[in-house]
């Protein structure tokens, strides 16, 4: 049998932390720290996770309200990403008021987004605060989580005043049917159902694989459809700590999209 083919994950993470082994790493993440992270996410079970937090009949339920107040073509049509300004124009009259930040200093680097629930005598309207020093799509990635967030306040009543997005919670996500949610509508957005279907069509079928498990070959495709509907180039020139977030993301999203599809043909 020959050497079993490394996953594109891997090889992104290694080209990453290679090309970046010279160079000062200033804030919170620390490339050694993240690379355990980011490896563990492809080796959780992402179905179990899903069938744990959120039934056939839930996941619909969001697609239906995400549908009727935000995205018409959600599953359908892969959605585009927006200016902050744009995301704020559309979104406001949905109840919903929007802040931007440039978080660069170490710990703000970490957070992405944050949604905040109406308060009495505090916030009369709930806030999304999205950090906009991040790379393009990770914003985007922001506005859409948060704003799943919002659409499903009524759902999950969380005792939570604010819910925070940060790029080391992914695995968390998979335990709490509130993230997930808003997860759900994020991987929606970017791999519309058709898209889906088409990249993860071979999944489980090498010899050897688990259901549910992407050969490396769909996995490749993924992370080119990405790259090319969202500009999203690990070998351009940004900061370390972006590109740690990006592909932690982009496993997460992946393979929670690849569980939708494998588990309730969503």
């Amino acid at each position: 049998m020959g050497a079993r083919r490394r996953s594109i994950f891997d090889s992104l993470l290694s080209e990453i932390l290679d090309a970046e082994q010279d160079r000062p790493v200033s804030g919170p993440i620390r490339p050694e720290q993240t690379a355990a992270e980011i490896k563990a996410l492809t080796k959780l079970d992402y179905a179990e996770g899903l069938r744990r937090c959120l039934n056939h009949q839930e996941v619909a339920e969001i697609v239906s309200i995400a549908r009727k107040q935000v995205w018409p073509r959600l599953n359908d049509q892969a959605m585009e990403l927006l200016s902050p300004a744009e995301f704020a124009r559309r979104w406001s009259p949905l109840g919903v008021d929007f802040k931007t930040a440039d978080w660069t200093w170490p710990e703000g680097l970490a957070l992405l987004g944050v949604y905040l629930r109406k308060t009495r005598g505090v916030l009369k309207r709930p806030v999304i605060c999205i950090n906009t020093a991040h790379h393009p799509l990770m914003v985007g990635v922001s506005f859409d989580h948060e704003m799943g967030h919002h659409l499903t306040a009524q759902i999950f009543d969380s005792k939570d005043d604010a819910q925070f997005l940060q790029y080391t919670g992914y695995a968390a996500h998979l335990s709490d049917p509130a993230e997930l949610a808003a997860d759900v509508m994020v991987t929606l957005a970017g791999y519309p159902q058709r898209q889906a279907r088409r990249l993860f069509a071979s999944a489980g079928k090498e010899p050897g694989a688990r259901k549910g498990q992407a050969t490396a070959s769909a996995l490749e495709q993924a992370v080119a459809y990405i790259a090319k509907r969202y500009g999203l180039d690990f070998s351009a020139e940004f900061a370390t700590e972006k590109k740690l977030q990006c592909l932690a993301a982009l496993i997460h999203y992946t393979r929670l999209r690849q569980a939708l599809l494998d588990e309730y043909d969503i």
